[in-house]
């Protein structure tokens, strides 16, 4: 057994757990003075000591009995980007009643691509470069009590962005500002054992996102690269493709959830998740208030509000909503990961199957008028409200020699792009992704790349569905401990029929294939 956990260490150091090594202070020093000198990198939320059943060597240290490890660690990212879109450039239309605003008859329907808090109709442009910078806040505690048994907690802090609004009587920059907020992105414990395994409860990754760790899915640069990465959050969303892989993506870690991984045998170990519903029960009787710039017929979500029992509730099991019937429920998923090296190839695989229940929708039907109206759907459209729940498999592999490694992941099943359930009758979703990268110390250059072929805009359920492609190359060199720079390149494509991908418009033969491209250069500091 021995063997085969340190050879699952090495392709663990393929990984990279960044973190900095913890130490017992000795007494007497003096504040601003580091009691030892600080080895390996920054440590994240997740690390060797919180990852698989065994405590593993790395940057963060393992616990004694009778002891416990505490780790505050941070970040700073900055970068330069500019990103063009097919959507840099459209016609806008203000709300009826609203100065400037087109004629809509009384009681008509807000047309689709009508921006709330807009008062002017007319054509809106984007400037395409930007310095984004952002600061997260990583908190642990890994400790072992004296009969062996590891235990800990984590928490990852993020900060908060909005827009600036056009203001007349300053820059607006002061108020902008005021408005970053701080969130917690990821919190939960662990108890562990060697000999029994691992349990992991609350808002943190799940097992496709632990199996995984950014390895087969090719997240090798510090701007995350398809996984929502920063050059691509900086596209309009419309013209965003979906990170279809899940791993380490805030719709698969972002809700509560209990994760068991068991002991490692032979290389193998194997992983079971639960998570009731994809909130987090604290935020049951929360609320949810619309904001300005939404957009009119982009697809809105359902909201968080349960004060009382209504189409916003995260634990709905019915309602009458035109998405009422898109809420997950029971989310299960079943994995097995193998680790391994061989003669100097390290290897990670890993297969999970994923599946849930659905909330219903109940609705007039959709052969009424009524119902026609109320789920906004268009002619021959086969939607009725009703949704699949998620049921897919989803796979990984990646193979690492003399600092190459090439692979790739392929995801299939009934979801709708990143986990979204796939409305009843609609197209299932089939994409994959591939890519390789080279490490030369501190160099990393690669590429990656997806393609995902998913039902998309559920009205056009039975008559067409969405195809998403990206393609994401970069370099990155580690200046000092703790600091990185990194250049990056990225392709984006979105494209359905009867669709318009700019303004949502259904029926639509305008705009139905939306792209965007970018480039970022950047800098990180770790600690």
């Amino acid at each position: 057994m021995r063997k085969f956990l340190l050879a699952g260490v090495a392709t663990l150091g393929a990984v990279g757990f960044a973190g900095v090594a913890s130490a017992q202070a000795p007494s007497g020093f003096m504040q601003g003075q580091a009691p030892i000198t600080p080895t390996g990198g920054p440590s994240y939320v997740n690390n060797n000591n919180n990852y698989q059943a065994p405590a593993l060597p790395g940057p963060v240290a393992n616990p004694t009995p009778g002891t416990i490890v505490i780790h505050v660690n941070g970040k700073v990212e900055v970068d330069f980007q500019g990103v063009w879109s097919s959507a840099d450039q459209r016609a806008v239309t203000a709300p009826a009643g609203s100065p400037g605003a087109a004629a809509v008859p009384a009681g008509a329907p807000t047309p689709a691509g009508t921006i709330l808090g807009n008062n002017g109709t007319g054509t809106v442009k984007l400037d395409p470069q930007a310095i984004d910078s952002f600061a997260r806040l990583y908190f642990g505690a890994d400790g072992m009590a004296t009969n062996g048994l590891r235990y800990g907690a984590a928490i990852e802090i993020r900060q908060n962005f909005t827009g600036q609004i056009s203001n007349a009587g300053s820059s607006g920059a002061s108020g902008y500002s005021s408005l970053e907020t701080l969130f917690v992105r990821r919190a939960f414990t662990y108890v562990a054992g060697e000999q029994w395994g691992l349990l992991r409860v609350g808002q943190a990754d799940g097992v496709i996102g632990i199996f995984d760790n950014g390895v087969t899915t090719f997240q090798f640069l510090p701007s995350g690269n398809l996984n929502g990465g920063d050059l691509q959050g900086n596209a309009p969303q419309n013209a965003t493709v979906p990170f279809f892989a899940l791993a380490q993506a805030g719709n698969e870690y972002g809700n509560a959830k209990l994760v068991y991984l068991s002991p490692q045998i032979a290389g193998f170990d194997f992983g079971f998740q639960y998570a009731p519903n994809t909130s987090n029960g604290n935020g049951l009787g929360g609320s949810n208030n619309a904001l300005n710039g939404s957009i009119i017929g982009a697809g809105t979500g359902t909201g968080l509000s349960c004060a009382v029992a209504n189409s916003g509730c995260p634990t709905l099991s019915s309602g009458p909503g035109s998405l009422d019937g898109s809420r997950a429920m029971n989310q299960t998923v079943l994995g097995v990961r193998y680790q391994g090296a061989f003669s100097g190839l390290g290897v990670l695989a890993y297969g999970a199957w994923e599946f849930s229940g659905h909330a219903d929708y109940s609705g007039p039907a959709s052969t009424t008028a009524a119902g026609a109206a109320n789920l906004g759907l268009v002619t021959g459209s086969k939607f009725t409200g009703n949704y699949d729940g998620l049921n897919f498999g989803s796979g990984g592999l990646a193979l690492t020699y003399a600092g190459f490694t090439v692979g790739g992941n392929i995801i299939g099943g009934r979801l709708n792009g990143q986990l979204a359930l796939t409305p009843q009758g609609g197209a299932p979703e089939v994409a994959y992704l591939l890519g390789a990268k080279y490490v030369a110390g501190p160099f990393t250059v690669g590429v990656v790349a997806e393609h995902g072929d998913y039902q998309g805009a559920q009205q056009m359920t039975g008559l067409t569905q969405r195809r998403a492609r990206g393609i994401d190359a970069g370099l990155s060199y580690t200046v000092a401990p703790g600091y990185t720079v990194w250049a990056e390149y990225m392709y984006q494509d979105i494209y359905q029929g009867g669709v318009n991908m700019i303004s949502g418009a259904l029926a639509s033969n305008a705009n139905n294939d939306i792209k965007s491209q970018g480039v970022m250069i950047g800098n990180v500091v770790n600690f």
